[in-house]
């Protein structure tokens, strides 16, 4: 089953353009978690590549975030990351690097101009728009796996 939309609560997605802007001009990139396409949880992790133009979650994050994912009984919705220069939309390396979790969707966070989140599922190298919904609510857990902002568990 495809997801056909994601909802993200605007407290979340304000704390995720918040973390994008940060790390300008670096790509920023996370982990959502939840159910039924509702995210519950949002982990902002570091760019190990610190890179303006290519990101890869920080492994060990990456396993934080999965491991507290589980204990939550949620389930993997979305891989977010920044173009912090480019639109948002999926670049060559994001198509590529799609076969990896190819059941999450990707969200694109563009700062070229004014901020501009989209979504997408890219499956076998095929881009699909999803739709993104941002209730008025504060529904929702932010995780700063960050090595600059690591919460206690």
């Amino acid at each position: 089953m495809q997801p056909s939309r994601l909802v993200i609560g605007q407290h979340l997605l304000r704390r995720i353009l918040e973390q994008c802007m940060e790390e300008r001009p670096y790509e920023a990139c996370g982990i959502l978690t939840g159910k039924n396409g509702q995210v519950l949880h949002a982990y902002a992790t570091d760019n190990a590549k610190r890179s303006p133009v290519f990101y890869e979650v920080d492994a060990v994050q990456q396993e934080r975030a999965l491991r507290s994912m589980a204990e939550h009984g949620d389930e993997l919705i979305a891989i977010y990351h920044s173009h912090p220069t480019a639109p948002a939309v999926p670049s060559i390396n994001d198509i590529r690097l799609a076969v990896h979790y190819p059941e999450a969707i990707r969200v694109i966070v563009s700062l070229a101009g004014p901020a501009d989140v989209r979504a997408f599922l890219i499956q076998d190298g095929r881009v699909h728009p999803v739709s993104l919904e941002s209730p008025h609510d504060t529904a929702g857990e932010w995780l700063d796996l960050r090595a600059a902002g690591e919460q206690p568990n």
